[in-house]
């Protein structure tokens, strides 16, 4: 028996762990993924993001044994204001599904379709449970980490109205918690790629691809060179796979300005938190299902 329903909304082939989580929703059997939802990060990745995302995760997706699974678009651009949503076969059919039944949303890119979704179908709020990874715990990391944190910044209108609404919202910010789920992405490349499987070959080369990269640049331009790599996205999964991997916490999410910069003084609404990750756990489990993929 299948358990719950699960769309992934990705910025799939802005980075590698999209991608991962993708093939982490798919080796869990307990998990009923309707499907993978491309939406804008024309920050990341220019106007065309979504048509390489949508390319990226039927990619994917066919390497892991699921062939056919809808891989609508999302949104192609961002909201120019809170209350501008931006229509999409991908928001089309993420209500489609919250009509039959409730399901659990796995944003993992901008929050554009989210908060779309918000503003157009509230009637279907209580029907729609949104795992977010972005944001960010506190003023405290804001004030430190903001310029890295492209979820929220590459739609703040869309962020904006996600926190102006009721839906129920989990978050998953990147700083500090998520940042502790990482690996060694040269051995971490090379475990896959002793798999012989398809869908661990194609990881393998992506992670190889995207990091080594990353490394060189580093090193041109006088920065650490670090083979340490963190597997943000996964853990929307691993919420769903275990919560007591993934601590969480109700906090006062703050009212944010037109730029995004945040007033902790002014509370606009409450949600779920993350504190805390079984950073271990959520590995193990992650290769657990790698393993099971074809």
């Amino acid at each position: 028996m299948m358990g719950a329903r699960v769309i992934l909304d990705c910025d799939t082939n802005n980075e590698i762990d999209d991608q991962l989580a993708i093939a982490y929703a798919l080796g869990c059997a307990d998990l009923d993924v309707l499907g993978v939802v491309s939406v804008q990060n024309t920050v990341a990745s220019g106007p065309a993001s979504v048509d390489r995302y949508v390319e990226e995760a039927r990619r994917v997706a066919d390497l892991c044994g699921r062939p056919g699974l809808p891989c609508p678009a999302g949104a192609r651009t961002p909201m120019e204001t809170p209350t501008s949503p931006v229509t999409s076969a991908g928001l089309d059919f993420i209500v489609e599904q919250a009509r039959v039944a409730p399901l659990t949303l796995l944003a993992t890119g901008p929050i554009t379709d989210v908060a779309s979704l918000v503003l157009l179908h509230p009637h279907l709020l209580d029907r729609v449970h949104v795992v977010w990874a972005g944001a960010f715990p506190d003023e405290a990391t804001w004030i430190h980490r903001r310029l890295g944190e492209l979820n929220a910044r590459a739609d703040v209108a869309a962020w904006r109205a996600l926190y102006s609404s009721d839906i129920r919202l989990t978050l998953l910010p990147g700083w500090p918690r998520i940042a502790e789920v990482a690996v060694d992405w040269r051995e971490y490349a090379q475990s896959l790629t002793g798999l012989g499987g398809d869908a661990a070959g194609y990881l393998a080369g992506i992670i190889e691809g995207w990091c080594s990269e990353r490394e060189a640049r580093d090193a041109v331009g006088g920065g650490t060179v670090s083979r340490r790599k963190v597997l943000w996205d996964v853990v929307n999964v691993a919420l769903l796979r275990n919560p007591d991997w993934v601590r969480l916490e109700e906090r006062d999410l703050p009212t944010l300005d037109a730029a995004g910069a945040p007033d902790y003084g002014r509370p606009s609404r409450r949600a779920d938190v993350c504190v805390g990750v079984d950073a271990d756990a959520i590995l193990a489990d992650l290769w657990s299902a790698l393993v099971r993929l074809p």
